[in-house]
């Protein structure tokens, strides 16, 4: 499962705690509006082009200019401007002399070096228009990866290959697909050696700030870690106490669990602005956000509102979760990703009909629709320098 978080946090002589277990013992109300200046909300268009339906966001990169999306249907890249006009798809995914051959993953735009990364079995590189420029090689057993400057990029090793037979765990990899540093040691007393692996519980989370970085987790430990294009490094420790049977869910690739036990809670994803960190949460069925300040450690705990339904029809390209958020600002509940000075959520309409008639959401006029299939909305918040 993968998140998305902002920019990397200062050099400190000790690694940073939070003690998100027992903040959960006494909810509050996340204070994100402190740090959010303004909201602009950008419907993205339905022509009379076909191309212009949004059928499933599976991945979005946002510039000065574009809205790229990755649509899960009939996998390809569609290109909007920043008033969410439908220019034309910037990429299939297919066999074409133009296609990019193979499965897309994952998108990134590099606004400053004026370069578009398409991430799947191998690295695509193209202009922010779309002219194809190169291609780098895969040769690692990867679910995800993210390009992080100096010609690097940061990968998470593909789950249930066990650590002793090829998974690298996390790792830094040049452009020429050779590693440049990995970690595997993610290992247990309560988990043989030969069945240690990555499970359900891996997680990473892009950066795009002047220090580009990934930041990883797996079920099978508390701390967070980052990757940088030179160093794999511990960010923070979460503090979660967790059972041994969740240690052995996220690390024993012989035992396969879904979803966590009751009374242990399983961070679904994460991002980070410069002041703190935010973590989503499940916990005995239920979503809880975490904030983290990274200054002193201060962790603060709030209860998601969302709709009365099972936990895994939550999961579908058409509802994007970003309704499962806090409802710190304005009342309607926020969770995003951060992109350079920006904390960018998306919406579906479909999503917003099914929280307004289940939960007390307070839906924007901005956000109202009339039609549930319409096109995704971006709501782009701009954080305070």
């Amino acid at each position: 499962m993968f998140g998305f978080i902002g920019c990397n946090e200062s050099q400190k002589s000790e690694l940073l705690t939070a003690s998100v277990r027992e903040a959960l013992n006494s909810p509050t109300t996340l204070s994100i509006a402190d740090e959010i200046e303004s909201a602009e909300y950008i419907p993205l268009e339905v022509t009379n082009n076909d191309a212009s339906l949004i059928d499933g966001v599976v991945d979005f990169a946002i510039t000065n200019k574009y809205i790229y999306v990755l649509v899960d249907k009939q996998p390809r890249i569609v290109l909007f401007d920043r008033k969410g006009h439908f220019l034309r798809t910037f990429l299939h995914q297919g066999q074409g002399p133009n296609d990019f051959r193979g499965m897309i993953g994952f998108i990134q735009a590099d606004e400053a070096n004026k370069r578009f990364y398409v991430i799947g079995d191998k690295i695509g590189v193209y202009t922010l228009e779309g002219e194809f420029i190169e291609d780098f090689p895969i040769n690692y057993p990867l679910i995800y990866a993210h390009y992080l400057g100096k010609g690097r990029f940061g990968a998470v090793s593909i789950p249930f290959m066990p650590f002793q037979e090829g998974g690298f765990g996390i790792g830094v990899f040049g452009e020429d697909g050779e590693a440049i540093m990995t970690k595997n040691d993610f290992y247990s007393q309560l988990v043989p050696k030969e069945d240690s692996g990555f499970t359900f519980g891996v997680m990473s989370s892009p950066s795009d700030c002047d220090k580009q970085s990934v930041l990883f987790k797996t079920a099978s430990n508390d701390t967070i870690f980052r990757l940088l294009s030179d160093t794999i490094q511990p960010a923070l420790v979460a503090k979660l106490g967790n059972s041994n049977e969740e240690i052995i869910r996220g690390l024993n690739i012989r035992d396969i669990k879904k979803l966590p036990a009751d009374g242990d809670v399983f961070v679904t994803d994460i991002f980070e602005t410069p002041r703190y960190y935010y973590l989503r949460m499940m916990l005995n069925g239920k979503y809880y956000v975490a904030s983290v300040e990274k200054q002193n450690g201060i962790t603060l705990v709030e209860q998601c509102d969302i709709p009365d339904t099972k936990v895994s029809n939550l999961a579908d390209f058409n509802i994007q979760l970003g309704l499962v958020g806090t409802k710190g600002y304005k009342q309607f509940p926020i969770w995003g990703r951060v992109l350079g000075n920006n904390l960018v959520q998306v919406v579906t309409p479909y999503e917003l009909e099914m929280f307004k008639e289940q939960t007390k959401i307070v839906i924007p006029q901005e956000l109202q629709t009339k039609n549930a299939d319409a096109n995704p909305i971006f709501i782009i918040y701009k954080l305070v320098n």
